[in-house]
């Protein structure tokens, strides 16, 4: 009568090597839904902030006063919404980056910039470079005044200081 002897030592390490890669192929799809999701929560605050810049600009053209949408320009856009983004660590004035928390926002006093800083930037790159800050500024569009056509007003966006592109496939 045979025992049998159970594993043997190379399909024991065949398990580890399939198990191992079963493991980095699951830990490399949810770090990807991790920064997926940091990604949207940065453009659903981006996109508040531009609906809140364009209310404010209707507001100005009702009241028949559209030239004063440019004292918005290097003022803090987080001040329009209704309420800040849970993570907003108020108006610094040039602060150290490195010690704030990630996945936060903050306003520089100093620069006049809206300052978003990054948890996960594996797929973030501005410029060729992985920026560990994103820095908003609002801004405004080239009204057109042409002949003939109807007058259009510069109208206020914020825009990323230098672009940058999160690509995650």
């Amino acid at each position: 009568m045979k025992r049998d002897r159970g594993f043997t030592l190379l399909e024991l390490l065949v398990v580890i090597c399939v198990v191992a890669l079963l493991f980095g192929v699951a830990l490399d799809r949810l770090l990807r839904v991790q920064e997926l999701g940091e990604r949207a929560a940065m453009e659903q605050n981006v996109a508040a902030i531009n609906s809140a810049l364009v209310l404010k600009f209707a507001a100005y053209v009702i009241g028949g006063h559209p030239e004063k949408i440019a004292g918005e320009l290097n003022q803090n856009p987080v001040h329009l919404l209704a309420r800040p983004p849970q993570n907003y660590l108020g108006e610094l004035y040039a602060p150290d980056s490195k010690s704030l928390p990630r996945a936060a926002w903050y306003f520089d006093r100093q620069s006049g910039d809206l300052i978003y800083l990054p948890e996960r930037a594996r797929y973030l790159s501005a410029s060729g470079v992985r920026p560990d800050e994103l820095h908003f500024r609002v801004a405004l569009t080239e009204g057109r005044n042409e002949p003939g056509e109807p007058r259009e007003l510069p109208q206020p966006f914020i825009a990323a200081s230098p672009p940058f592109t999160w690509q995650i496939e």
